[in-house]
């Protein structure tokens, strides 16, 4: 899972999605994970039903692998299609004047700092 492409994180009890791309598909898979975990992930809906169901409910997808160029295209085409109920930004590559609280912004610097020292480096 090294290469760029479209994913999404699909909940198996309610088939509610979240849509999304990444040049390195595994890496930002284990990024949601982390930010779930830690309950600061930027997508509220999502976080309430991880929080709900549990990991086991939820399956990462690639939808399609495409080059780094076309990402931004190609999510858009699937929030477009899909309909994604997770995702807060519905225009790929876009989330302006979605605003976070202070608490969210402070649990996410956490998060953040946790993931870094998972994968070995300084933050």
């Amino acid at each position: 899972m090294k290469d760029s492409g479209i994913y999404q994180i699909r909940n198996k009890i309610n088939n509610k999605s979240y849509i999304g791309s990444s040049v390195r598909l595994n890496k930002r898979w284990k990024r949601h994970l982390t930010d779930l975990k830690c309950g600061v992930h930027h997508s509220l809906a999502l976080q309430r039903a991880f929080n709900k169901y549990s990991l086991d409910s939820f399956e990462f997808l690639i939808l399609e692998n495409c080059k780094d160029k076309q990402l931004l295209e190609r999510e858009q085409y699937y929030l477009d299609t899909l309909q994604p109920e997770y995702n807060v930004c519905t225009i790929a590559g876009n989330c302006l004047g979605v605003k976070q609280s202070k608490e969210t912004i402070e649990k996410r610097k956490i998060a953040n700092s946790k993931y870094w020292d998972s994968v070995g480096r300084k933050h």
